[in-house]
């Protein structure tokens, strides 16, 4: 898995190198995981620009511009795709960057709801102006073990957001409409098994605004308890 994560890393770093691109990265579940493997290559500094950590709803607000009405229950909560393309669009939008990843996932052993089990997880990339999102299951595994999966994941899915926006691959979609379902090899079982993903283009016209006006109407105070 480690050598599996290393060969991601600079796949991802050779596609951005090439076009003169950056990347930031915006980790809930992952807890930096992702950033760490990309700046464990020499000369990071040239094409990695930013990291977050937000493990909480809170900090995915006060950081990144989440909506506060994404983590209700009618929009899926916080392990979703609506909330990982938001990490997404507010790591892009804060650190300037051309790439952005962001990843929402229950790594386990708890965490897990009657229709989200462990393993599952959501990841976000956004390569210039086209997002794309996928929904994976790895299932009940050990806490460490799906943090390398997500991230490796998160890492094939930047590499294949990025080839896309290069071919022109991209279709007109939207969040809000029904997620097209991909079978996608799954290298545990070597079985196909289908997921949910959402892709489409980001107008950041409004799409900036959305992100600092989110950010400045966040009252820091109540999300912060005072009281030891």
């Amino acid at each position: 898995m480690v050598e599996e994560a290393a060969a991601l890393a600079s796949r991802l770093k050779h596609r951005l190198t090439k076009r003169g691109w950056t990347i930031s990265t915006a980790e809930s579940c992952t807890g930096g995981l992702i950033a760490s493997c990309l700046t464990d290559m020499s000369g990071a500094s040239k094409w990695f620009k930013q990291g977050w950590i937000v493990y909480s709803n809170e900090s995915k607000m006060r950081e990144l511009g989440v909506e506060k009405s994404a983590f209700d229950e009618d929009s899926y909560g916080a392990v979703s795709h609506k909330v990982a393309v938001q990490m997404a669009r507010g790591a892009r939008y804060k650190s300037g960057s051309d790439v952005s990843i962001a990843v929402t996932g229950i790594a386990g052993p708890r965490g897990a709801s009657d229709d989200k089990e462990v393993g599952r997880v959501h990841v976000a990339v956004i390569a210039e102006d086209y997002f794309l999102v996928r929904r994976m299951d790895f299932g009940d595994n050990d806490r460490l073990d799906n943090k390398r999966s997500f991230s490796a994941f998160a890492m094939r899915l930047a590499i294949e957001a990025i080839d896309r926006v290069e071919g022109e691959g991209k279709e007109e979609a939207s969040l809000s409409g029904n997620p097209k379902i991909v079978e996608l090899e799954d290298s545990g079982d070597g079985n196909r098994h289908g997921v949910e993903e959402w892709e489409g283009a980001v107008v950041w016209g409004s799409e900036k605004r959305t992100v600092s006006e989110s950010l400045n109407k966040i009252d820091l105070a109540s999300l912060t308890d005072w009281e030891e």
